[in-house]
């Protein structure tokens, strides 16, 4: 079974989201502000990749 286009950006975003999160937890309890903010631009491109691609 193949999965949809849709399905595919939906799964990406929720990895980018996963992704950002764990870095922004783990840069904040190191007080590594560049993990932070790694994690900070990753949410946002999960959040408008989010916005542009929602079918």
């Amino acid at each position: 079974m193949t999965p949809t286009p849709n399905r595919r950006m939906r799964l990406r975003t929720i990895a980018l989201t996963l992704t950002a999160t764990a870095m922004i937890a783990a840069g904040a309890a190191l007080e590594w502000w560049w993990l932070l903010g790694i994690g900070v631009w990753t949410m946002i491109v999960a959040f408008l990749t989010e916005l542009i691609y929602r079918p």
